[in-house]
């Protein structure tokens, strides 16, 4: 155990300081506590949001499949031509929902991303704050 009475004052600080970080104080804990909960609720959300319009892309490429199905069948087939022009009509429609989905997905990760930093580092500043209060009144 440390003697306090040989301690420098910065030593006397770090000590104070310390104390303040490891102690059960309601400041620091409450923004750390909420922080915490938020996160991955937001997560969630933006997760659930990507998820969502993904399979409705999915579902809207699955009936283009099956109307253009139904054109060509209608059809007979005896149009090379059509049948092909339905075939890259409905790739063109894919392709544009995939791309979509690389946006939306980017846009996600982006979303998650700032918010695990930003639900990281507020803490941090509102507890170097709370510390510093603390570490003066100490004084």
């Amino acid at each position: 155990m440390a003697d306090h009475m040989n301690m420098t004052p910065s030593e006397m600080d770090a000590l104070n300081a310390a104390q303040v970080e490891f102690s059960l104080n309601p400041r620091f804990l409450s923004p750390l506590t909420k922080q915490f909960l938020q996160a991955p609720q937001r997560i969630s959300h933006e997760v659930g949001k990507f998820s969502s319009a993904w399979l409705e892309r999915r579902q809207e490429a699955t009936q283009a499949m099956i109307e253009a199905g139904k054109r060509l069948s209608a059809d007979g087939g005896a149009d090379p031509v059509n049948a092909m022009k339905e075939i890259v009509d409905w790739q063109t429609h894919s392709m544009e929902r995939m791309a979509e989905d690389v946006k939306d997905c980017t846009e996600m990760m982006a979303q998650c991303a700032s918010t695990l930093f930003s639900y990281e580092i507020e803490p941090i500043g509102d507890n170097v704050e709370n510390t510093k209060m603390v570490t003066k009144k100490g004084k």
